[in-house]
């Protein structure tokens, strides 16, 4: 009889533990979201290998695919892609962007128009964009080059980018007209600016001091050193410089410091990708 007893006991205290093991699993994970937004900024070449840079070196092989990996990695909720044109015979007549944001469920604007012949910019957003635009940037003696604009109906409110891409830096008084004309047009409102801008502490040019005299430099409000190799992306294989840059509206927004990293490699485009997290104040 008693040996019955302790089997019941038994039986009875493995119920107990079996539900308390079910009441367990049913209990929701801890909430770990945040106000955080993941910003990254890319270079991707129109989507086919180009490092080594020389001419007779290049394969000219589309890579969606290495990009793709690339951006996933990261996760952004708002990426800038520079040298982002499509449907050109240089890019297998494919759309790059549209891939993308297929493959990456997101919203996205593109400009200028791929007849314009220039190299063209791109926004990608998790969220809604609910204003675009495209803005033709100054020259005197250098091709066209343009930024896009856009807002972003965020679920942390409403949220400008502005997206571009200027001359190279062997054409510097050009390079100045393009920052001074950025700085313009994110004047009188708060914005997220991003970019491959040719322009950088290391090499002391002009455009980058304007735009890091108006705008903040989200590297180093992460707490970066503003040369520090390990920010370098460019070019992918053998970086020396930090050319493609976000900076943001003093006060508008907060980068988490250390979070400002870059990806991808020399397989994916002849740029690094930067990324960084902020919260919007």
């Amino acid at each position: 009889m008693m040996e019955k007893k302790i089997v019941t006991l038994i039986f009875v205290g493995m119920m107990i533990i079996s539900t308390l093991a079910m009441i367990g699993s049913l209990t929701p994970p801890e909430d770990t979201s945040t106000d955080a937004i993941r910003v990254m900024t890319y270079n991707i070449h129109q989507g086919y290998v180009q490092d080594p840079s020389e001419v007779g070196d290049k394969t000219g092989d589309v890579i969606f695919a290495e990009l793709l990996s690339v951006i996933e990695e990261a996760n952004p909720d708002i990426l800038g892609l520079q040298e982002s044109e499509g449907g050109r015979i240089s890019s297998s007549n494919q759309n790059i962007v549209s891939w993308l944001a297929t493959k990456l469920d997101m919203y996205y604007y593109y400009g200028p128009a791929t007849s314009d012949q220039i190299y063209g910019v791109s926004i990608l957003s998790k969220w809604p964009i609910i204003k675009q635009e495209t803005v033709f940037l100054p020259i005197e003696e250098s091709i066209d080059r343009a930024a896009i604009i856009v807002t972003i109906d965020s679920p942390f409110g409403e949220i400008n980018v502005l997206n571009t891409h200027f001359q190279t830096s062997g054409y510097p008084i050009d390079q100045k007209l393009q920052a001074d004309k950025v700085v313009e047009l994110v004047s009188g409102d708060d914005y997220l600016v991003m970019g491959d801008f040719n322009s950088a502490s290391t090499r002391n040019d002009e455009a980058y001091h304007i735009l890091n005299g108006s705008l903040t430099d989200a590297w180093i409000a992460a707490g970066n050193p503003a040369n520090s190799s390990v920010g370098f992306t460019s070019s992918a294989s053998n970086p020396k410089n930090r050319i493609d840059h976000i900076f943001f509206t003093p006060g508008a927004f907060t980068v988490l410091t250390g979070s400002m990293q870059v990806y991808g490699s020399d397989q994916a485009s002849d740029h690094l990708a930067m990324l960084g997290v902020f919260t919007v104040n």
